[in-house]
């Protein structure tokens, strides 16, 4: 199988195709786009970025000296933690201290800042043919369920998805031998399921492969404390995250089809907080300050069996001197329940307060063609268009990934990708979701009382 060609060739091969259509076409004179051109009038500038430091922001970061060298447009990227970006971005447009081009937010985002004028409608640069690269149309060549997020707000494109990063499970599939499949059945009735397709199976296994110092698991006696999960609580964002899958899941919903909160219209969101709350004997004990950082590293370390994960995590976990607990240890598959995922992709957008964002535009514009996105696929990105995952290159049974991708196409092709709702309210939504669940995984309340507290602020949030 040939490896992707380079950046020159392809570039070449284009620009001669759309010579020779325009030859057709009868203009002798006129030439095809290219990037080199269209970033003439912004050679010397620089774009000032901010995104998280997982790997497809590090796989950007790591293209930014090649786009400098085609375009003369340096592209600077300040790395830093979701949360913090969001914090950042509502600061700068408030104090006006300082400025970037290009900001990656999270998808609860994609509907905050255009509401406040703060950031770009893209129509503006796509609708410019100086700026306009023939070979990329977001709408056509995203994964269809990423580009709804991006224009759910009011039908308009305000950003574009920066990755792919679905949420789904894994388990580590090394711990698995007849003696502990026997010893689970005779604690639990039924046959080991795995992967489970039940919230109860996930429960059932997360209790069983819950194991004390000296205890013997999997045939070796354990050196430490081993513990089935790990489910987040700290006042975070990751607690959030984990908590929607279970509850979209269990056929929970955060509002109705007129955007209207209905998260306490039915038992499920109920129900799927006390699940949560069930997990936290069976998890690693230090779960009032864990995010998806801890769930990371425990699992990489080898201290759990079985956990929520995303897919820009996976390159990690399967790094072996990196990931001695996980790399090549590990089974991904699907949430359990309805097998559901958020369309979830963090997304580029443009603040009005940038200082260039024509050049902003042309660099996310190029990491978006077809070539650039699948060769990020190596450093451990999750591209956004759909042809790059149809590529043979990912089926490959020596790619390291592929059992993300094979998940990735199957959640795609079967419908199971959620794009979420996305009001100007979400980021008050999210604060509101964050205290009320750490409350709760602390003991402070039971999961009735923080549902209904939840569902109480985020319609106060809309008045």
């Amino acid at each position: 199988m040939s490896r992707i060609t380079g950046l020159s060739r392809w570039v070449g091969a284009a620009a001669l195709a759309a010579v020779l259509t325009v030859g057709i076409s009868g203009a002798d004179k006129a030439q095809a786009w290219t990037l080199e051109e269209a970033a003439k009038p912004y050679a010397g500038t620089e774009v000032r970025g901010i995104c998280d430091g997982y790997a497809s922001c590090m796989a950007y970061v790591g293209l930014t000296e090649e786009f400098e060298k085609l375009t003369g447009i340096k592209v600077k990227f300040d790395i830093t933690d979701l949360g913090a970006i969001q914090t950042q971005f509502l600061t700068d447009q408030i104090t006006e201290a300082s400025y970037f081009d290009l900001v990656e937010v999270i998808s609860f985002s994609t509907g905050v800042f255009p509401a406040q004028g703060f950031v770009h409608d893209w129509s503006g640069f796509i609708g410019n043919a100086a700026l306009k690269d023939p070979e990329v149309n977001f709408k056509e060549d995203l994964v269809p369920a990423l580009y709804e997020v991006s224009t759910l707000y009011d039908g308009n494109l305000y950003s574009v998805p920066t990755k792919y990063v679905l949420a789904f499970m894994a388990y580590r599939h090394d711990l698995v031998n007849d003696e502990e499949k026997a010893n689970f059945k005779a604690a639990n009735g039924y046959d080991m399921p795995l992967p489970p397709t039940t919230w109860q199976q996930y429960f059932d296994l997360s209790k069983f492969y819950t194991r004390k110092k000296g205890d013997m698991l999997a045939g070796q006696t354990l050196d430490k404390n081993f513990y089935g999960t790990i489910v987040p609580f700290k006042r975070h964002i990751a607690a959030l995250y984990d908590y929607e899958r279970i509850l979209y899941n269990m056929g929970g919903r955060y509002t109705d089809e007129k955007g209207n909160v209905a998260i306490d219209e039915s038992d499920a969101a109920v129900k799927a907080l006390d699940f949560m709350l069930s997990l936290r004997p069976y998890s690693t004990p230090g779960y009032m300050e864990s995010t998806w950082d801890e769930e990371y590293s425990e699992m990489c370390n080898g201290n759990v069996f079985v956990m929520f994960t995303w897919g820009d995590t996976t390159p990690y976990l399967e790094i072996p001197g990196d990931c001695p607990g996980s790399a090549g240890k590990m089974t991904y598959f699907a949430h359990p329940g309805e097998g559901l995922s958020m369309a979830e992709a963090n997304n580029w957008m443009i603040p009005k307060s940038a200082k260039n964002p024509d050049a902003a535009y042309l660099f996310v514009q190029w990491i978006n063609r077809k070539e650039i996105q699948a060769r990020t696929m190596p450093m451990g990105a999750n591209p956004t268009r759909s042809d790059v995952y149809a590529m043979a290159e990912w089926s490959d049974p020596n790619w390291v990934n592929i059992q993300r991708e094979q998940l990735y196409s199957s959640l795609e092709k079967n419908n199971k990708l959620v794009p979420r709702p996305n009001p100007p309210t979400w980021l008050a939504w999210a604060e509101i979701f964050t205290e009320e669940l750490s409350n709760a995984g602390a003991g402070n309340q039971d999961a009735a009382t923080a549902i209904a507290n939840i569902a109480k602020r985020m319609r106060a949030a809309q008045e």
